[in-house]
Formats: structure tokens, sequence, C-alpha cells
């Protein structure tokens, strides 16, 4: 049976799963939005962003754990994605929640992108921050709590299911998924069996807007802070982790397709399919994450 709920602006589907261990989930995906999302105000990552720099933070264990990991995956991939943005996004309009009737709120502000990190850790759950910016985790968040979700379900001894947030998912067990096509809405790409693994689907068709003249879209070149200029429309990429497979699909959608095949080799235990502005459907990587293929027609 399939199960729906909304949270961090997903519908959130899974299926395998008893009606507790829904009721679990949904919490879990509930909770951890009203702590992690940057939109929320006074949430644990708002009241960071708040606070000045050159000041001793703490960080509850959810925070501290995202952050750890989130910066793990930001160094391998040299900061082209990273958690830094905050102000970046929020200067081209992407200030709240976004939905089909999304006003938004450009601010005229130049944008900035990081080379580095501008902050510090001084315990486990202790930082400072070194200037003045804001968290923004976003793919990072969304990853992170996927694979919390896997953990817990594994925990209580689920081994067939599938959690899928809005197309970052993890499969526990041999599961059959479909890639979205990105421009055909309602139609599958391609389909495809994985077991054990995680998947995800980044791309620039949507959250979109436009203000005065200009296009923007919720994808930011980390380095530079500009809005992100790809030949690459949609990426998917299955990897061990949701949030490993969410940087590198965010790599293909940030750099020329070449390149972000080069930085892809990164993640050796990483496979992708990526659709290309000219109509062409790419693939690469380790293709022994994924089996039965079919092109969806």
């Amino acid at each position: 049976m399939t199960h729906t709920f909304t949270a961090m602006n997903a519908t959130i589907m899974s299926n395998g799963l008893s009606c507790e261990q829904e009721k679990k989930l949904k919490a879990m995906f509930r909770g951890f939005e009203e702590r992690a999302s940057r939109f929320i105000p006074g949430n644990p990552v708002d009241e960071l962003n708040q606070l000045p720099a050159d000041l001793p933070v703490f960080l509850d264990a959810t925070i501290a754990d995202l952050l750890e990991k989130s910066l793990i995956l930001t160094r391998k991939v040299g900061y082209m994605v990273n958690p830094f943005m905050g102000r970046s996004m929020k200067a081209i309009g992407y200030t709240a929640s976004f939905h089909e009737s999304y006003v938004p709120e450009v601010s005229g502000e130049p944008t900035r992108g990081f080379a580095y990190e501008p902050m510090e850790w001084l315990s486990k759950e202790w930082i400072m921050k070194l200037e003045d910016f804001h968290f923004d985790f976003g793919g990072f968040g969304k990853g992170y709590i996927v694979d919390r979700a896997r953990e817990m379900l594994t925990r209580e001894g689920v081994t067939d299911a599938l959690v899928n947030a809005g197309g970052d998912l993890v499969a526990i067990g041999r599961q059959r998924v479909g890639i979205a096509h990105p421009m055909l809405p309602g139609k599958d790409m391609i389909k495809l069996v994985i077991e054990d693994l995680a998947m995800a689907t980044s791309g620039n068709h949507h959250r979109r807007w436009s203000h005065e003249g200009e296009d923007y879209h919720h994808i930011l070149n980390g380095r530079t802070g500009e809005v992100a200029s790809s030949d690459v429309v949609q990426s998917t990429v299955i990897a061990s982790s949701a949030m490993e497979a969410e940087v590198v699909a965010k790599l293909f959608c940030i750099l020329p397709y070449e390149e972000a095949k080069q930085e892809a080799a990164k993640f050796p235990d990483a496979a992708y399919f990526v659709y290309l502005n000219d109509d062409r459907v790419a693939a690469g990587g380790n293709k022994g994450l994924y089996s039965a293929v079919e092109v969806a027609g």
C-alpha cells in the first residue's frame, strides 16, 4: 500500500510500511523540516543565521550531524555545492518555500560563492562563524533525512520498502523505480531496478522565476554564487546514500556535462543518467548499481 504526505515542499511517498511506521516517518520528516529549513522563523537554522560572526554557537545534535556530513561532501566537490549560500539564495529571490504562484523578492544585492569554509569547529557541537553568512542546507537536508529514514526503518526490521521524497529516494530491498521525464510532466523517462541504494534527481526546469526580465532558478554555483548555467536540464544519480546522490546530481546542473563527468569520477560508486538540452540522454558511472533498464514509452 502506498502512503503519501507533504513535508519539505515535497510529496513524500512510501510503500511497504505499516500504518505505525508511516506515522513515525511523517513525524521524522516534519520534525526535521521544522528544525532545519531556513524558511521557518525562530528555528535552529534561522537562529544560527541571525547570529553575528566571532561568537561561539552551540548546535543541537541533528544540525551538527547534518553540517558535518554536508561538509564532507562539500570538500569532495571543491565547494561547487556547499551549505553557505543562504544569503545568495535570498538575493536572487528564493526567500520562501517554492510553489506554483511563487512571487520572488529579489533584493538586487550581489551574490557570492565560497571556495573555503567561513566557519570553524570549536568542538563536536560548537562552531564559530568567521564572517557574516547564512546556511542553506537545501538538498543536503533532504538527502540527510531520507538517509535517516532508511536507518530508522531498517532498525525496525523493514526489508522491503521504498521512500520517495520528491525525487530523493531510498530503496530497502530490491525496488523498481522511475526517472521522471523533464519535458513530459507525469511521464517516466527510464525505469530500472535498484537494491538497497539511494537515488536523487536535480534539474533547472523546476523552481524557476523571473524578475525584471532576468530568469532565475534555485541552483547556484557554490564557488561563484551565480545562477548555474549548464547544458544539462536534469540529472539523476544512484549512490549508496541520498546525500551523496544529491550532491553529484547538483554537479551536473552546475557544470557543463563534460566537466561534471570528470568531477563525478570522484564518486566511483555512483551512476548517473543525464538529460541534456539537445534532447540527448547520457549515462555513466557504475552501471552495476542498477538492472532491468527500460526506456519508458
